[in-house]
Order: C-alpha cells, then sequence, then structure tokens
C-alpha cells in the first residue's frame, strides 16, 4: 500500500475511477494521504441492486458523496438501480450533476419498475458528450432541447410523448455519432424516424406491429445493425457505410437492401420471399454473412451475380428454422454459375451445417465452381461422433474447383 501511496494524485484518481463510489469511500480510512482523495474523483458510479439493502442510507450516501465532491469536472455519473428511486431524488443529483459541467451520464433502471422520469435540466445541459439512458419516460419533457456537443446516445426502453419526441430530441443533437435505440412495445411512437446527418453508428431494435414504420435518412453513417420485428422501412441511400447487418422479418426488403449497395461488409437474415433489390450491384462487398434458417437459395445466388469484389461467404443459421422446408429445392444446378462464385470467392465458412440434402445440394454448388477456394469451413450442431464423421467423409468427396483448397471441419 505505500507504494501505491506515493504514486501520483492523477494516477490514483484515475485507478479510483474504475471503482464504485462506494468502494471508493471505503479508501479514505488507507492512511492520511488517501483521508480526502476520494472528493477529487470526477467519475462517479452508484449501484443499488441488493434489495436487502436499507435503501435510505443508499440514497442519503448519494446525496452526501455528490455534495461533498469537490472534482473541477464532473466526467461522468452512472446510476444503475433495481429498486424504484423518487423523481424528486433523482433530480436533484441530476441538478448537481448538470452545473458541474457534466459529460457522460449513464442512467439504468430495472424494467420490473415504472419508467423513471428525468428533470427537464437533464436535456439543456450543453457539457454533455455521453448520455445513456435505459427505462425512462421522455414523455414530460419539454422540447426544444440541446445537447450541442452530444456525441454518443442510447436509448433503450423509453416512453415517449408521441412520433414527433424522437424527431425532436435527434434533431437537438447536431453533431451525433453514435446511436443505440433499443424499442419499448408501448413507447406511444408508431413511426420512429431517424434523420441525422452527422450519425456514423446506428444499432436499432425495434418491436412488433403492424402500423409501425422506422424512416431512416443518416448520409453519413458508416456501421448499420438493424434487427427490426415487423416494421417496413424507409431507408434513404447511404453511401459511406462500410459494415451492416440486417435481420427483419417482412418481406419488402428491397429499399433496404437497395440502400446498402456501398457496403464492404454484409450480414442478413431475412424471410425466404425477400426479392434481390431490382437494377442494383454490390460493388465493394467484400465479406457476406448470410443466414440459412429462412432466406432462400435464390436471394444468396443473386448476391454472388451481383458482388464482384466478394472473397468470403458464411451461411450461418441463427434461430433454429427448418432449412429443409424453408429454403427453395432444385434438381439442377443454375444454368449460369455467378462469376464471383468461378473467380472471387476464397473462403467458406458454414455453421450449423447438418449435412441435409438440400445442404449438401448447396455445399457441391459452392465447393466444385469456386476454382480459387483457399479454405472451407464446416461446424455441425450438436450431434454425435459417428453423424460427424459420415458428414465430413460426404463432404470429403464432393467435387472440388479448386486443387488447393483446404476443408475443415469443426
Amino acid at each position: 500500500m505505500d507504494r501505491i501511496s506515493f504514486l501520483p494524485d492523477d494516477v490514483l484518481l484515475h485507478l479510483l475511477s474504475l471503482l464504485t463510489t462506494k468502494d471508493v469511500l471505503k479508501t479514505s480510512v488507507l492512511s492520511k494521504r488517501w483521508r480526502n482523495l476520494w472528493k477529487l474523483v470526477p467519475k462517479l458510479k452508484y449501484i443499488d441492486c441488493d434489495e436487502n439493502a436499507d435503501h435510505g442510507r443508499f440514497l442519503l450516501f448519494v446525496d452526501r458523496s455528490l455534495l461533498l465532491n469537490t472534482a473541477p469536472v464532473l466526467q461522468s455519473l452512472h446510476f444503475k438501480f433495481r429498486r424504484q428511486c423518487s423523481d424528486v431524488d433523482i433530480g436533484f443529483w441530476v441538478r448537481i450533476a448538470a452545473e458541474r459541467g457534466l459529460r457522460d451520464f449513464y442512467y439504468y433502471h430495472s424494467a420490473f419498475n415504472e419508467p423513471s422520469r428525468l428533470p427537464q435540466r437533464l436535456f439543456t445541459c450543453g457539457t454533455l458528450v455521453v448520455l445513456k439512458l435505459t427505462n425512462v419516460s421522455l414523455a414530460d419533457v419539454k422540447f426544444p432541447v440541446s445537447f450541442p456537443i452530444l456525441k454518443t446516445l442510447h436509448l433503450s426502453w423509453v416512453i415517449y410523448l408521441d412520433d414527433e419526441s424522437p424527431r425532436k430530441l435527434l434533431s437537438s443533437c447536431p453533431i451525433l455519432e453514435d446511436l443505440v435505440v433499443n424499442r419499448d412495445r408501448d413507447d406511444n411512437v408508431t413511426t420512429f424516424s431517424i434523420m441525422v446527418p452527422s450519425l456514423q453508428k446506428l444499432t436499432y431494435c425495434g418491436v412488433s406491429g403492424d402500423e409501425a414504420d422506422f424512416v431512416l435518412n443518416a448520409p453519413s453513417l458508416k456501421c448499420l445493425k438493424i434487427s427490426d420485428l415487423g416494421y417496413e422501412c424507409m431507408v434513404e441511400k447511404m453511401p459511406e457505410i462500410v459494415a451492416a447487418n440486417v435481420e427483419v422479418i417482412y418481406w419488402n426488403t428491397d429499399n433496404i437492401l437497395g440502400s446498402l449497395t456501398s457496403v464492404k461488409r454484409l450480414s442478413l437474415c431475412l424471410p425466404s420471399e425477400s426479392p434481390f433489390p431490382t437494377g442494383k450491384m454490390f460493388n465493394q462487398l467484400v465479406d457476406l454473412e448470410f443466414c440459412t434458417c429462412a432466406t432462400g437459395w435464390e436471394l444468396l445466388l443473386s448476391f454472388l451475380k451481383h458482388s464482384p469484389k466478394l472473397r468470403a461467404l458464411k451461411l450461418n443459421e441463427r434461430h433454429g428454422c427448418d432449412i429443409g422446408e424453408l429454403w427453395d429445392h432444385r434438381d439442377d444446378e443454375p444454368r449460369c454459375v455467378p462469376e464471383t462464385l468461378m473467380f472471387g470467392l476464397e473462403t467458406l465458412e458454414w455453421r450449423n451445417y447438418r449435412g441435409w440434402n438440400v445442404e449438401k445440394q448447396l455445399a457441391t454448388l459452392l465447393l466444385k465452381h469456386s476454382f480459387h477456394l483457399k479454405r472451407a469451413i464446416f461446424s455441425s450442431v450438436d450431434t454425435n461422433l459417428e453423424d460427424e464423421n459420415e458428414m465430413l467423409t460426404e463432404l470429403a468427396l464432393l467435387p472440388r474447383g479448386s486443387t488447393t483448397c483446404q476443408l475443415v471441419f469443426s
């Protein structure tokens, strides 16, 4: 402990910032050097997940430690609550932090409780760079709000007043770069609109709903992950997109796929009837992951045909669907084998391979016509050793267009 005590204050404060505030306060009894050091820690983290602990004592601890903190700038304030806290207490803490130049605010409230209401002062805190909210209600927030330097915004299980609320909130973030949205089923929004010119990374998880829409206009977007259950998407062209992960259950995917033509890495899980976007080319696509749980063979062949730079293909069953029923059955190979398959593909990985006839049919096509394939990796679902050996033997006997292809079974 003596060696640690001789370290400079900035080093000790950095180490203390990695702890919860409750643990930080315990260090004040170590020696005279540590007695008041805890008051200068610029990052405060409060966790109340023990239902047997004295809740009133915890609230008093938050009050006192916040008021006694003398760090020049409060860099971050994190709350993680399992039990209900009053809006009055939360408002008091947030107002103190906002007056101290708060830059990073994280608020997590257990979904077992009613959504928390945060004070209006938070939404005019001009120093915030990171804002992450879970299980809160923004229905009472008065617009306009202002986040002039906010770059990261996470909204999980948030309740809004109406369709305009998320649009107004996002329009108040002129330099926002990273957005995460996890929708709540009863969030009062039927059309969720994201129109942020500066946005570079988006993760969006929707909820089922027959009358709900998702609108996206983010021309600077580089990374997209969307899990949209039941929505019609209206997506503008994204010329800067580099990586995308799309998992949807509605069949009209022409719009969203057509907006991703600049992508380099693409992961798809789509309904079996999803069409390939008419007249589109994926000229930059290098790495494609294709979910086999429902997606049809024709769509995969269309991607191979319209992706001249494709080098890596991964097939993976995510949801345990019956590929034998959902995939198209064919008695012969396609008349025109895609050139990408013949001259471009270098790596093939197939996860959850079962060795069913329809799977062997596709594996035969891929191995036989991939003349530049260097490595083909197959991994099975839970099967016994005898079945695995049988699948490996069958795969090894399939014709291969590449004499240098290494076949791996794991």
